[in-house]
């Protein structure tokens, strides 16, 4: 199923309102096509979505991880440091107008992006890996993400946007594991943790 079917699949479970889920769609194609995301738009959701589908890993809520996606970037401004406080605002502002009963442990979810810390919520953990799924990529797909991610940042100069970008990926490196769940470390922690470092030193 494609990506907007899926939304649109899944808010029917829980709303007959056809023109209220076009009303949220709408939004959501909008802040995603916004011009100022080279690398947060419709075509990292549809990353995340075939990571999960290509992933063994069952969901215990698979709804709510899959609106945790859609709505995990929908406000995301580079100069902002309240992008998940927002996204988790705007979802809990679009879904609580509907019958879906699952809305705190999207906030939840959401709101765990900003650190990406281990959680106790295996649904968490599985957002958090799709997330980053983009790191344990070949270098040439990583390279290509980096670039993307510079543009989203192009209103700084080298000389903030360099010293800044090297301490959140340091931070990456120094967790004991970047991936918390199982499938996506054994699959992706290497790579990932190469990538980085080859980052790392060319911000340097």
């Amino acid at each position: 199923m494609q990506l907007l079917e899926l939304y649109i699949a899944i808010l029917k479970k829980y709303t007959p309102d056809m023109t209220y889920i076009s009303t949220c769609l709408d939004f959501l194609v909008k802040q995603y096509s916004s011009s100022s995301r080279p690398y947060h738009n419709l075509q990292h959701l549809t990353f995340m979505m075939d990571e999960l589908q290509r992933c063994s890993c069952k969901p215990d809520n698979r709804d709510a991880l899959i609106l945790s996606i859609y709505y995990h970037d929908i406000i995301y401004k580079a100069s902002k440091k309240d992008n998940e406080m927002q996204s988790a605002i705007v979802l809990e502002k679009h879904l609580s107008k509907t019958d879906f009963k699952h809305i705190h442990l999207c906030k939840e979810s959401i709101l765990a992006t900003k650190e990406h810390k281990k959680s106790t919520n295996s649904d968490i953990n599985l957002l958090l890996d799709l997330d980053l799924a983009i790191l344990g990529q070949t270098p040439e797909t990583y390279i290509s993400y980096t670039q993307k991610i510079r543009k989203e940042y192009c209103i700084y100069p080298n000389f903030l946007y360099k010293p800044a970008r090297r301490k959140a990926m340091i931070h990456f490196l120094e967790q004991e594991q970047i991936f918390k769940t199982d499938e996506f470390f054994d699959k992706y922690e290497n790579q990932a943790r190469e990538n980085i470092k080859n980052e790392i030193a060319s911000l340097s």
